[in-house]
């Protein structure tokens, strides 16, 4: 009686066993995100625009970095002596006509690169 015993506890311990060869990989925590390493060349890094120059504001006239003034147009924007047309880009900055954004500076003015 004793060895029918022994073997049955025998085949239920070695059921509770894992073997080498089914190993679970631990998962990380959740606030560390992804843990899997990113390919190094999948993207190249982008740098901001510098901003080097500045265009004011006031009494209705935009004063321009060279220091001449335009005056600004009832629907935003501005044409330049030459003709050209500085428009706003809606969302509170201004596209000049070589194609560059100029964003707003939060004080009467935006920065240009």
């Amino acid at each position: 009686m004793r060895l029918p015993s022994v073997l049955l506890m025998s085949v239920a311990v070695s059921a509770c066993v894992s073997s080498g060869e089914q190993q679970v990989k631990p998962m990380p925590p959740a606030n560390l995100g992804t843990t899997l390493a990113t390919p190094s060349a999948s993207a190249a890094p982008t740098s901001a625009p510098t901003y080097t120059r500045r265009v004011t504001y006031g009494d209705g006239r935009y004063t321009l970095p060279d220091g001449t003034t335009v005056a600004a147009e009832p629907g935003g924007g501005s044409t330049l002596a030459n003709g050209e047309v500085v428009r706003p880009d809606g969302t509170g900055g201004i596209i000049l006509p070589n194609g560059a954004r100029c964003v707003s500076d939060g004080n009467c003015g935006y920065l240009c690169p």
